[in-house]
Order: structure tokens, then sequence, then C-alpha cells
């Protein structure tokens, strides 16, 4: 099967891995600053340019490894060697998880 009739599910899957990452690193970024904001060591604004740099920074360099984790030590991905498309549609569908976005806004 071709590709290009899957495209709809990657684009899907990275809106979805987008709003999700941004909802949990908004959530975890008060654990992390909300003290230092709080107590008046840094200002909210100090807070979120700080944030975002190590968040980045975090997620560049060891993004690979979480990576590599799921890749050889949850799932074999070579179970889905002849159906690519049946592990992209899991994929999606697990991060189809709305009501983690509710839980971090409420």
């Amino acid at each position: 099967m071709a590709m290009d009739e899957y495209l709809w599910m990657v684009i899907l899957g990275f809106i979805i891995a987008f709003i999700l990452a941004f909802s949990v690193g908004a959530n975890d970024v008060a654990n992390s600053f909300g003290t230092a904001v709080g107590s008046g060591v840094v200002t909210l604004r100090q807070a979120c340019i700080l944030a975002s740099i190590f968040e980045t920074t975090g997620s560049v360099l060891l993004g690979a490894k979480v990576g590599e984790t799921i890749r050889k030590g949850i799932i074999d991905v070579n179970l889905y060697n002849e159906t690519v498309e049946t592990l992209m549609a899991g994929e999606v569908s697990a991060m189809v998880v709305l009501y983690e976005l509710f839980n971090n806004c409420f």
C-alpha cells in the first residue's frame, strides 16, 4: 500500500503530539518554577524563558534515548514490518488521550 494514503495519520499524530506536549509541559513547569516565582526569586517572565530553554534542551538531548527505550525495551517494532499502517494507527490512537489534556487544564 502506498504511504500517501496514510499521510493524514502522520499529520494528525503531529498535531495531537504537539498539543499534548504543550499541555503536559505547561502543567509540569509549575512544579519546577512555582516556588521560585512565588517567593519572588524570579519573575514569571524569567521562569517562562528558563522553562522554554531547559525543556527544549532536555527534549533535544534526551528525546532520542526515550525513543530508543520505546523501540527496544517496550515494543518489538519488527512485528509491524509488514503492516506499518497498523503501527501508525496504534500510535495515533494511543496519543488521543484527551482526558490527559483535560486533567492538565483543570
